[in-house]
This record gives structure tokens, C-alpha cells and sequence, in this order.
């Protein structure tokens, strides 16, 4: 990424600290604190770390997983019930329940109560891989332009493989609704539903990437942008803007245009973050909050 913002990121952090801190040089509980006053966070293990074996909970959360992998199970599908699958994975309840109660925390069942309910499969979505994301960022102290950069950098990177993507029926197909202009011209009163309308251009661009692990893991900071945005700005200032971007993105991937692609991404998202920026102000320079 060009054109490096000499308020963004890790040039932030480095004047913050030539400076001796926002605070000038104030220290709170014996740590530099940043621009909140907050503490800086904890430090980022720097490597040799090795995974911890399993407790016996997350044991159970695995065999369940596997189970809904093997037998192609979908979202909306019912698990067995408690007492089935205490006989099948031969733990305690307590660990079962614990393990189902993991699974949800992460979206991927849901425990229906009442008559009729139990463990139903959720789905695998980014935006609660983001969830968890927010949490580690904000233990170790990262900005919120920390994360704008991290995010620009990784939807142009999307947006260079979905238009690199080798497969030009699919990849026309799923940008086609965009080209006709009218996906997205509904004026939403809510907030959050048009932020959602405007998330799926984004994911439609990831899938075609290629990478279920880039997917996953890059749409993570557009959806941790996308719910601070519906939290403290309005995107809807820039809609027409957004729109005629979403239009020539998506020209340059039913064209196969890798790095018109990239550049366009840039910079309409360079749009979106001027609104954040406007809206969050001194806030920038902050944590970002664990939503």
C-alpha cells in the first residue's frame, strides 16, 4: 500500500513514543499510557510459543465440530441431544455443556431452549472471527489506525484475487448484479441494514479470492470496521460515492483486472475511513474496543 499516512498506524506509535507517550511521559499503574490515558497493552508474544494441550471442554468442542464436518451438517441442523452425545464422546456433563457453551460463544451452534430445541448448528461467519480479533487487539493495545491499515491492506489484496480469479464465468457471474446499478440504490432508514447491504459487495469480492482462509480472516477487519461505523458514523453522507466505487470495482473484476482492482478497493475505502475518522476523532489514537 502507497502513500503511507503519517498519522496511521505503526508511524503513530512510533512518534507516541519518541514523544514519551500522549500523556507527555505520564505513566499509569508503571505503564506508558496512551491517548485515553489507558495503560498500553499487553505485549505481543514475539514467538517460541507453542499451543497448550486441550482441557477436556475444548476436547468435546472439537469432536463436536468434526462430528457436524463429517456428516455434512448445515446451519439450522439439530445436533443430538444432551444425553446422546454424552454417550458418544463418553465425557461428563459438565464438560459437554462447557464445550457446546465454546461453540457458541464462537456462532458455530446455537442452543435453542424449550421443547424441541438444543444444539443447532450455526455458521462460519467472519464477523464472529472479528468478535475474538477485537479482543486480542484491544489486550494488546492497537489503534484503530492500526486496524484501517490492516483493513486496506486486505481487501485490496481480496480484491487483486477475486479479479485474478481464473474462473471468468463465476467470477462475471457474481459481480454481474452489481454492474446493473440498482443492488444497492434502496435508501435505508436503518444503519445497520444498509451497513449489511453494503458488507455484501465486500464478501461476494472475498469468496471470489479463492481462500477460505484469507476470507475469513481479512473480512474479519471489515467487519469490525463495518460495526464500529454503524456505532459512531454514517456512511450514508458517501452513499452515491460507494456506490459508483462498488460499480467500477466490480467492472475491474468481470474484466479480470487485478491491479486496477487493488487500486480502486484503495481507494473507496479510503472513503469510508474519512467518515470514521470525522466521527472518532481523538479516538483514534485509542484502543480498539472489544465489541
Amino acid at each position: 500500500m502507497t502513500g503511507k499516512k503519517e498519522t496511521g498506524g505503526v508511524a503513530t506509535k512510533s512518534a507516541k513514543t519518541a514523544n514519551g507517550g500522549a500523556n507527555g511521559g505520564r505513566r499509569e499503574n508503571g505503564k506508558p499510557a496512551d491517548a485515553s490515558g489507558i495503560p498500553d497493552g499487553i505485549p505481543i508474544a514475539a514467538g517460541g510459543s507453542v499451543l497448550r494441550p486441550l482441557k477436556a471442554s475444548e476436547v468435546v468442542a472439537r469432536a463436536v465440530v468434526r462430528t457436524i464436518r463429517a456428516e455434512g451438517l448445515q446451519p439450522g441442523d439439530h445436533l443430538p441431544s444432551e444425553a446422546e452425545m454424552l454417550k458418544q464422546y463418553e465425557v461428563s456433563r459438565e464438560s459437554l455443556r462447557e464445550g457446546l457453551r465454546l461453540l457458541e460463544v464462537q456462532g458455530m451452534i446455537s442452543i435453542r431452549r424449550g421443547p424441541g430445541g438444543g444444539p443447532v448448528v450455526g455458521t462460519v461467519d467472519s464477523a464472529n472471527l472479528g468478535r475474538m480479533e477485537a479482543l486480542f487487539f484491544h489486550l494488546a493495545g492497537a489503534t484503530y489506525d492500526e486496524l484501517f491499515d490492516a483493513w486496506v491492506l486486505a481487501e485490496s489484496t481480496l480484491a487483486r484475487m477475486a479479479a485474478a480469479n481464473p474462473d471468468t464465468e463465476a467470477r462475471q457471474a457474481a459481480v454481474a448484479p452489481y454492474l446493473q446499478g440498482d443492488v444497492e440504490e434502496q435508501d435505508h432508514a436503518d444503519l445497520e441494514v444498509y451497513m449489511s447491504g453494503h458488507e455484501g459487495f465486500h464478501g461476494v469480492v472475498a469468496a471470489l479470492a479463492g481462500n477460505r482462509v484469507l476470507q475469513l480472516t481479512f473480512r474479519a477487519y471489515g467487519q469490525l470496521v463495518a460495526h464500529h461505523l454503524a456505532t459512531v458514523g454514517d456512511v450514508r453522507v458517501i452513499h452515491q460515492s460507494l456506490v459508483e466505487d462498488h460499480l467500477k470495482l466490480a467492472q475491474a473484476i468481470f474484466d479480470g483486472e487485478a491491479e486496477t482492482a487493488a487500486s480502486l478497493m484503495e481507494a473507496h475505502l479510503t472513503r469510508v475511513i474519512a467518515v470514521n475518522r470525522a466521527e472518532l476523532g481523538v479516538l483514534l489514537e485509542g484502543t480498539v474496543e472489544w465489541l
